[in-house]
């Protein structure tokens, strides 16, 4: 199962430009880079989507389906906008869906849940084989943190409705997104991901910022990129830098750093941790928690 806090900063890529007080966010962020899109079109399309309700899962079909017929032969760029407005209609849904099924005490989702997962679904009353069939269709899942159900996105339907459209750089983005959410991170404060899966992680991230410095992607990557640093550098509260029993680094992040130090020595994440990793084996804990205090001042990490 993955965090809600995992699954939030995960998908900033793809809902940061939409939750932004600024609705044009994605759009700008094109502007900046000094690319070319189709603004009517969009605009068109962003109408289009204000005039679907919010309760109704189905419309996340409708809209991929608008969103297929006004940008199949539109220029890139075109694509990567629409789908951000496309991405902030999707949140929204989402949203309403989750607190709906939050409310709703007349199925047990649990039973869905772990159904789908290990039972066969013959199994399932008729009304949670319909519920559980209407969420795959619409791009929606079940999904549980700390004993409780709630809905979550389907990249699988991203996948279906827009890597035909999207930018190479954004659809391989969203591959990744995609890949992520399927290996999980953290669950009840605690990574579940090993230490060389997390390092990975954070250097996949780097690079692709790297090959795409001026993308639509690359504010809303750097800031995943970031998250990731910081908690790797300062952990999570069951998955702590610094064992609970001894004032020294945990296996988990020694592990991490080591691979790190072996595996990626010229990057700009091991640059960043490797001063943080000597101090700690030298048990000099106070200035390594001083070097953290100083990355926040200087905005390399975000707490």
């Amino acid at each position: 199962m993955k965090a809600k806090y995992f699954l939030f900063f995960i998908g900033y890529v793809l809902i940061s430009a939409c939750n932004s007080s600024d609705k044009n966010t994605a759009i700008s962020t094109i502007v900046e880079t000094n690319l070319r899109y189709n603004d009517q079109l969009i605009e068109k399309y962003s109408s289009f989507l204000m005039e679907l309700d919010t309760a109704t899962m189905e419309n996340s079909v409708v809209a991929a389906k608008e969103y297929a017929k006004l940008f199949e032969r539109q220029d890139k760029n075109t694509c990567d906008s629409a789908f951000f407005t496309f991405k902030k209609y999707y949140n929204k849904l989402n949203n309403t869906i989750n607190d709906l099924h939050y409310n709703d005490t007349t199925l047990n989702y649990d039973s869905l849940l772990i159904d789908l997962n290990t039972i066969s679904k013959t199994q399932l009353s008729k009304n949670l084989k319909a519920y559980g069939k209407r969420l795959n269709t619409n791009g929606f899942k079940v999904d549980m943190t700390e004993g409780e159900t709630y809905i979550s996105q389907d990249p699988d339907f991203i996948e279906k409705w827009f890597y035909k459209y999207v930018s190479p750089q954004l659809k391989e983005c969203l591959i990744q997104l995609s890949k992520e959410d399927k290996e999980a991170f953290a669950e009840d404060a605690s990574l579940m991901i090993t230490p060389t899966q997390f390092v990975d992680r954070i250097v996949w991230w780097e690079k692709f910022i790297a090959k795409y410095p001026n993308a639509t992607t690359t504010k809303e990557s750097k800031q995943i990129w970031n998250d990731y640093l910081s908690i790797l550098l300062r952990g999570m509260d069951n998955t702590p830098v610094i064992d609970f029993d001894k004032p020294t680094i945990s296996e988990y992040y020694n592990n991490a750093y080591s691979y790190l130090q072996k595996s990626f020595p010229e990057t700009q994440t091991n640059r960043i941790v490797n001063p943080y990793f000597k101090l700690l084996t030298q048990n000099k804990n106070r200035e390594a928690e001083q070097l953290l205090e100083e990355y926040k001042t200087e905005k390399v990490i975000n707490y």
